[in-house]
């Protein structure tokens, strides 16, 4: 079976019922954008680890179609993991005779350094939201000593 025709299945019939919609049109648009596109036309069985991890490579040197630069980490590895998931499922329902994903490589992902607002600019930010009158600023001023994030701010409850 060629691995776009197990794609097709797998993402209607073992991914859709059981994730969020968000993740099924993500895996939807790796699928279409970047898999089928370089290995789709392949048999499940020829998936090679070395087929795969030059797959991989590829993406990371090249794989964004539209500049021809290579693709974050974060977007290899999110490819990785869908592949990783689909040949798994095709090895334990009987498509596939053996499953060599696991063997893949995964790029590092390199951490983005955190950029603080300087002790200067922080004070100007707090002076505004204090005497602005506007109560609901003052979530701001809670982000800047606490550390949270604008949506881990709008997640908090009173208790």
């Amino acid at each position: 079976m060629r691995y776009e025709e197990w794609l097709k299945t797998w993402i209607e019939n073992y991914v859709k019922p059981s994730v969020k919609e968000r993740t099924y049109l993500r895996y939807k648009q790796l699928i279409r954008s970047h898999i089928v596109v370089k290995i789709g036309n392949t048999d499940v069985n020829d998936l090679t680890p070395v087929v795969l991890q030059l797959f991989v490579t590829e993406l990371l040197n090249s794989g964004n179609r539209k500049t021809g630069k290579g693709l974050s980490a974060s977007v290899a590895n999110a490819a990785i993991s869908l592949i990783q998931n689909s040949l798994k499922t095709a090895y334990l329902v009987g498509i596939a005779s053996e499953y060599a994903a696991n063997k893949i490589k995964r790029p590092k992902i390199k951490e983005k350094p955190v950029e603080c607002f300087p002790y200067r600019e922080q004070k100007k930010i707090e002076n505004y939201v204090l005497n602005s009158g506007k109560d609901k600023l003052f979530g701001i001023v809670l982000c800047l000593y606490t550390g949270l994030r604008i949506g881990e701010l709008l997640a908090l409850t009173w208790s």
